[in-house]
């Protein structure tokens, strides 16, 4: 079994701020479960020239989740945006923020930047700054044992998100940036280290939508191989592709399937006996949404078999939710 950095839990547990924000599309305060103090508007110097700029821009971030860990904090330090002419505008969090992403499902969103000035015009790449420190960022896994969490580029060059995006004339503008766990994470099995390669996209807000479904629980429950083992709580995910039709496949990032677009994860709802997911914050237009009990054997780096099920065609619709 691999070996645990339990000595590290005290410490990095009183660093941890976790933020589980308010729902799809609201933009809400960070918060920390069991914390009833209210929660407090991020604080930002701006270190660009854009005094008097009447454009300004808010920033929250949502997670898809991963199955093997229950945390997986990250301890913000700074944004920085990229115009298309090349110039950069950077914020500094006065106060940098320690966020459980994992705590960031189901239309959940934290708040990272709230009404800052940046000039209008076209931008090309937003980029996130993580702490040097290591004990800042780390997970949880399922067995509460506590493991490192390095972070491609965050605490130097910035984990780069490249997609177009517009910030209007003397409006205010609000994102989403999607961090999709289960694309993201690493865990080599020789080493109690995870790493994090984000694979990210951002979303206007306002401008998507989102799908809600259900689950048999019978299905969840079928004898290997249709699904990992016949635990109905377990390895259980759904992933959504882009267009409709189209065959489901693994994730592959070395390989030429075809990738999902987003992925999310099944929950029991206790007060309807029901198994539940929701996709949120996905781009109007259409998607194949397909379910599997076999994420586990999802291996981002192999061509995995893994075995779909209710399977189907999905239009979204900005500023509405699909229930299947």
């Amino acid at each position: 079994m691999r070996r645990r950095l339990r000595h590290l839990l005290i410490p990095l547990l009183c660093m941890l701020a976790a933020a589980c924000g308010t729902d799809s599309g609201s933009g809400g305060e960070a918060s920390t479960p069991g914390d009833t103090s209210a929660p407090q508007t991020p604080v930002v110097i701006t270190q660009s020239s854009n005094a008097g700029s009447s454009s300004s821009v808010s920033l929250h971030l949502t997670d898809a989740p991963i199955d093997s860990l229950v945390r997986a904090v990250v301890r913000f330090t700074a944004v920085e945006f990229k115009a298309q002419s090349g110039g950069w505008a950077k914020f500094t969090l006065s106060t940098p923020q320690s966020i459980d992403l994992l705590g960031l499902q189901g239309g959940k969103t934290a708040d990272l930047l709230v009404n800052v000035p940046l000039a209008a015009g076209n931008y090309e790449e937003i980029r996130l700054f993580t702490s040097s420190d290591p004990a800042d960022n780390f997970v949880e896994e399922n067995d509460g044992g506590i493991a490192p969490l390095l972070i491609s580029g965050g605490s130097g060059s910035g984990i780069a998100l490249q997609q177009d995006f517009v910030i209007p004339a003397a409006q205010a503008s609000s994102f989403i940036i999607d961090i999709d766990l289960r694309q993201s994470v690493r865990s080599p099995s020789n080493a109690p280290i995870y790493r994090l390669n984000p694979v990210m996209r951002l979303a206007m807000s306002g401008m998507t939508g989102g799908i809600r479904g259900e689950v048999d629980s019978s299905k969840l429950t079928a004898t290997p191989p249709a699904c990992s083992d016949t635990q109905v709580g377990t390895y259980n995910a759904v992933y959504v592709f882009e267009g409709h039709d189209v065959k489901p496949d693994d994730i592959n990032q070395l390989g030429n399937n075809t990738e999902p677009f987003a992925t999310t994860a099944i929950t029991y709802d206790g007060a309807s006996g029901k198994y539940l997911y929701e996709a949120a914050f996905l781009p109007a237009g259409n998607y194949t949404v397909a379910v599997t009990c076999n994420a586990n054997l999802d291996d981002l780096e192999a061509d995995d078999n893994l075995q779909f099920f209710d399977i189907r065609n999905v239009t979204v619709v900005k500023n509405n939710i699909i229930f299947l």
